[in-house]
């Protein structure tokens, strides 16, 4: 009982730390893509059928970088109540010698805190090591050349188990090939809305609108499989996603709902730009909220390609009439989605430009435009 308990404690503290991490990210420029990219390689892992253990990569060394920051801010309140006493002397009195004291003490105790936190992390990062420092053993590693070179080896194999280069282009190439699908469509129902010409540009916002709609049912299919494939031409191929849907509709069709409706709601964040420094706190948000649609279009995925394979090579297609009552639910939400993004034309803070950069198929950041 005490395991399960326990097990069921180190699941969740890395879940959140996975989340967190994840929706810092979102908020860093470039780095930006690396959130994506993560919530597609998971999404691909899951479709390719990896136990669920492996779906999520990283995931033990997130709940350690979040051990780390935790011990990390705790150790850091010291050294913080210091530095807010220096503060406070020199707006009492200005220049005494009591306030340069103390500001020099806390960068003294700041210095120290810096190695305290590296020397806790080289050691394994534990809450024993940020408890008790070993000073014997810190100074003996000081001046050992083989701790230094160990130090670098486990800073060099920390970077590459981020695998940043991978996340970065997977985010790239998905935000590329989104960009790619939405960008005409979004700009008919843009000049649809915008021109004074009711007749005409209103033909162009039809167009746009139905444009639209066809892209929505095949972009969320069409990013997994490029994640799976890790092939950016993947992400262009409607045959894929054809072939997705006739193999698994009512698979697709759940699965494609419950992403729409999990991205709908999101663009109450999006009304009015909050400060810069809150950015993060909405990120959290759009991780949780399209995190798992994503987990759920890499199910659909899976569920395809498992019947594709039991045909033994030939193209699985369900009977006609189960395709047809499919579609109709998931073209019901796909249609509801689109009348948000009519309604984030005019309310949302990004204006026009909510209707090419939707957060469903780019990076889990609650405004893209600065």
């Amino acid at each position: 009982m005490v395991g399960w308990f326990l097990f069921l404690v180190r699941i969740a503290w890395q879940s959140v730390a996975v989340v967190l991490l994840v929706s810092v990210v979102a908020t860093i420029p470039i780095l930006q893509f690396a959130s994506l990219g993560y919530m597609l390689e998971c999404a691909a892992r899951v479709s390719r059928g990896q136990p669920w253990r492996n779906c999520f990569p990283g995931s033990k060394l997130a709940g350690k970088i979040m051990l780390v920051a935790l011990c990390a801010f705790i150790t850091w309140l010291p050294i913080w109540f210091l530095a807010d006493l220096a503060y406070t002397a020199e707006i009492i009195e200005p220049g005494a010698n009591s306030a340069r004291f103390l500001r020099i003490a806390a960068r003294i105790a700041a210095a120290g805190w810096i190695a305290w936190v590296l020397w806790a992390v080289f050691r394994g990062g534990k809450i024993r090591h940020f408890i008790w420092p070993a000073p014997i053993l810190a100074l003996k590693c000081l001046f050992s050349r083989q701790f230094w070179r160990e130090a670098e080896n486990q800073l060099w194999q920390f970077v590459n188990s981020l695998k940043l280069p991978r996340l970065l282009l997977l985010g790239w190439m998905a935000s590329v090939g989104a960009l790619i699908w939405l960008t005409f469509p979004a700009s008919l129902i843009v000049l649809g809305l915008s021109s004074p010409d009711s007749g005409g540009a209103g033909l162009l916002g039809l167009l746009g609108a139905v444009l639209m709609t066809w892209v929505l049912l095949q972009l969320p299919l069409l990013q997994v499989k490029m994640a799976r494939d890790y092939r950016f031409l993947s992400v262009l191929d409607v045959r894929e996603s054809r072939r997705i849907f006739q193999a698994a509709p009512w698979s697709v069709c759940l699965a494609t709902s419950f992403f729409f409706l999990l991205a709908i709601p999101l663009y109450l964040f999006r009304i009015e730009k909050p400060p810069s420094e809150l950015w993060w706190i909405f990120s959290i948000f759009f991780v949780l909220f399209m995190f798992p649609a994503k987990l759920a279009i890499g199910w659909a995925v899976r569920r395809a390609c498992d019947k594709q394979l039991k045909s033994e090579g030939r193209s699985f297609r369900l009977f006609w009439l189960w395709r047809y009552c499919a579609w109709g639910p998931q073209l019901a939400v796909a249609l509801v989605y689109l009348g948000t993004l009519y309604l984030a034309r005019f309310a949302l803070w990004e204006g026009a430009a909510s209707v090419y950069l939707q957060h469903a198929f780019l990076p889990p950041v609650p405004f893209f435009i600065q």
